[in-house]
């Protein structure tokens, strides 16, 4: 299951019709609260998370899932801050990854399989 955290609708479900119509089973989460919660009740296999966020940032839903689930679980930053600053700060607070806002959907599914080896079945 691919774990998509983003506050701003239209980029969070233009994710999941991406990869849902690659054959990914996906969750979403508006909010950084929401995403913990779906990641207890179950491990996703990779996360695509916004830093910038309501509430809990991306970085401290980051924190957490590498409480939970050590540095096992691919989790990939998606901003729109400036990469060549925010790259850095993301994997030296424990992302797998970084993808810059805004993104074209051919990167988006190449990371995912860049981390996952095959869709998952529903």
């Amino acid at each position: 299951m691919i774990l998509i955290v983003d506050d701003n609708d239209s980029i969070r479900e233009m994710q999941v019709a991406v990869l849902e119509s690659s054959n990914y089973v996906v969750r979403e989460a508006a909010d950084g609260a929401r995403a913990l919660a779906l990641a207890e009740e179950r491990r996703p296999s990779l996360v695509l998370m916004d830093i910038t966020m309501p509430g809990m940032t991306g970085y401290q839903v980051l924190a957490r899932l590498r409480e939970l689930y050590g540095t096992e679980l691919p989790i990939v930053m998606v901003s729109a801050l400036p990469e060549d600053e925010e790259r850095e700060t993301a994997i030296s607070r424990g992302a797998t990854d970084f993808i810059s806002k805004p993104f074209d959907i051919p990167s988006v599914l190449q990371c995912v399989r860049q981390y996952l080896q095959q869709p998952e079945v529903a």
